[in-house]
């Protein structure tokens, strides 16, 4: 689940889920729900990513971030993300996902806010019992 969290220069998210890989993917979800808005995206192709940090947070910001990073810099559009795991190995974290989505079309696809990066504001990545939750904010 994600709630969208307004502010005057910034926007944020509050997430929760299940399991970490459900964080990210709920994290992509909520990203998609605020730049897009109800832009249909059709998962015409695939990319595949690797992300790798020391911490769980800074691994969450470097995934948001390069969902950015696909849009304003190479304008692909994430539709899904199809598969994600995340492990820790040797005291660092790894993201894989395989993502889908299209190039941007400006006669379908509208930006509705228009994300400058992704904050490390009140960024905590907790464990609950019955899952995780965190907050993330982007600077608008």
């Amino acid at each position: 689940m994600y709630r969208i969290l307004s502010h005057t220069a910034d926007i944020g998210l509050e997430l929760e889920a299940e399991t970490l890989e459900s964080l990210f993917r709920e994290a992509a979800e909520g990203w998609r729900a605020l730049v897009l808005e109800d832009s249909p995206v059709q998962g015409r192709q695939r990319r595949r990513l690797h992300l790798e940090s020391t911490n769980l947070e800074d691994l969450l910001v470097q995934w948001l971030d390069e969902l950015n990073y696909l849009l304003a810099t190479e304008g692909w559009v994430p539709a899904a993300v199809r598969t994600i795991r995340l492990n820790q190995e040797a005291g660092r974290w790894q993201l894989n996902a395989i993502l889908t989505g299209e190039p941007f079309d400006p006669e379908r696809h509208y930006i509705y806010f228009d994300i400058k990066g992704v904050t490390y504001h009140q960024l905590n990545i907790v464990q609950e019992q019955g899952g995780y939750r965190t907050r993330v904010i982007f600077d608008i």
